[in-house]
């Protein structure tokens, strides 16, 4: 995976953004990138910036800074409190432990998810089929390392086709908030092994 990210910084009333390199996730929890001139410059420490990465952005800090690198902190967890914006920390399950589904019966593996939804790739058959219940595709979710299944309700809400022909189906998920949490739990840990595993 490639180690590029994009960070974010609000001055005054104006944004500034810089790409950079991920260095990679350190032992306490906290990113490492390269400094670029603009985070050089205009990069405060203590100031909040956010680091867009992978399918997710995280809303940070900036910790310490020097000529080569820059400090973030990693985000704390709290079951009361999500991540970063619900629809904006999104992950991609690891291919070596998915995160299952069953919609309407039907066994499959999750693409990507957040706390307000998920993703499959779907047949044209299947687009069909969960959205004529549009408002009651029932839904159980099997979380890697997790025993309780969660179970709720998606709610078809958009279909994209990628560049090489896959068909996304976009889901909103109801769940009641014990289950919410188990899955921003999953994120959290997502997250990290995914900038641990940057190169």
């Amino acid at each position: 995976m490639s180690s590029r990210a994009e960070i974010f910084l609000f001055n005054s009333e104006v944004v500034l953004y810089t790409i950079t390199e991920i260095i990679g996730l350190l032992d306490d929890d906290k990113i490492k990138v390269k400094a670029t001139s603009l985070l050089k410059r205009f990069g405060v420490e203590g100031e909040k910036v956010f680091l867009k990465y992978s399918t997710f952005i995280l809303p940070t800090k900036i910790i310490r800074k020097s000529e080569d690198y820059i400090i973030l902190d990693f985000p704390t967890l709290t079951p009361e409190k999500p991540l970063g914006d619900r629809k904006s920390v999104r992950v991609k399950p690891s291919p070596e432990k998915p995160v299952k589904i069953k919609i309407n019966n039907v066994e499959k593996d999750i693409y990507d998810i957040s706390e307000v939804g998920f993703s499959l790739k779907c047949s044209q058959d299947e687009i069909e089929r969960f959205s004529t219940r549009v408002k009651s595709n029932s839904v159980v979710i099997e979380l890697p390392n997790e025993e309780s299944k969660i179970q709720g309700k998606a709610k078809l809400i958009n279909v994209r086709e990628l560049e090489n022909g896959d068909i996304l189906c976009g889901y909103e998920l109801f769940l009641d908030d014990t289950d919410m949490v188990k899955i921003r739990f999953y994120i959290y840990e997502r997250v990290k092994e995914i900038l641990k595993g940057v190169k």
